[in-house]
């Protein structure tokens, strides 16, 4: 049983609608992760823990007895500031609050699996606000990525899948239909020493890799909305996120 946690995909959103000199504020929930969820949840073997982006400051495990409650973590959309930054204000020359960052590295390298998909805001992000490259996080990472630069691709048009090493164990047997489109993904420098398993337009979409004694994985698209096209449609779809998890966890 690989006992996964997966971290953001959830955002608080505020619309201001100007109707002639009247103007109205509507703020409402939106839970991007239900795609997800509702995709690898329901797999064998997995047993799958969500935490919306607004809880990580002040839930994310933040010791090593926390962490290992779980044996792979997914981050999707959600900036390294939700992890370097303590919540709410401290009084200055007094601890700012627990360090989620060093904790979080070091159960990796003492086995853990860590999957990264991308968004506005894994890897570098839009307009670099994702933050993860130069973060101790992008050292257990299968990728490295530029600092401080926009790395989203588009293709509006959509872009097909390519499996460039079929025989993987997340890979083998599992068939990428040419009807399933991206529409971007997060622009990587896969590591010398990774695996590059799968490409969109000869760009890495997927990459894995080991750190330490754990394993990691960048998946560079969106799991749920937008960048991700309509892969989520595809019946193997929640197949191949049970996957990544149970390699990542190393189970196969």
């Amino acid at each position: 049983m690989a006992r996964v946690l997966y971290v953001g995909d959830t955002q608080v959103e505020t619309l201001i609608a100007a109707k002639g000199i009247d103007t109205f504020t509507h703020t409402y929930y939106r839970d991007s992760a239900s795609v997800l969820r509702d995709a690898l949840g329901p797999r064998p073997g997995i047993d799958l823990t969500h935490m919306p982006a607004a809880d990580i400051r002040t839930k994310f495990p933040s010791s090593a007895e926390a962490l290992s409650e779980y044996d792979v973590i997914i981050l999707s959309d959600v900036g390294y500031l939700n992890f370097k930054m303590p919540f709410g204000n401290r009084e200055r020359m007094t601890p700012m609050g627990p360090n989620l960052v060093t904790p979080f590295k070091q159960w990796v390298l003492d086995g853990g699996g860590l999957i990264m998909a991308g968004g506005w805001l894994t890897f570098s992000g839009i307009y670099g606000k994702g933050m993860w490259g130069g973060s101790p996080i992008e050292d257990v990472l299968p990728v490295t990525m530029r600092q401080g630069v926009d790395d989203l691709v588009d293709h509006p048009d959509g872009a097909t899948v390519q499996f460039t090493n079929p025989e993987h164990p997340i890979l083998k047997g599992i068939e990428m239909p040419e009807d399933r489109l991206i529409l971007g993904y997060n622009l990587v420098q896969p590591r010398p020493e990774a695996q590059v398993i799968a490409t969109s337009r000869n760009d890495p979409l997927m990459v894995v890799g080991e750190a330490g004694k754990g394993r990691s994985i960048a998946y560079t698209t969106d799991p749920t909305y937008h960048l991700c096209g309509n892969l989520p449609d595809w019946p193997d779809y929640g197949l191949w996120w049970e996957r990544m998890c149970k390699w990542a966890a190393g189970e196969i």
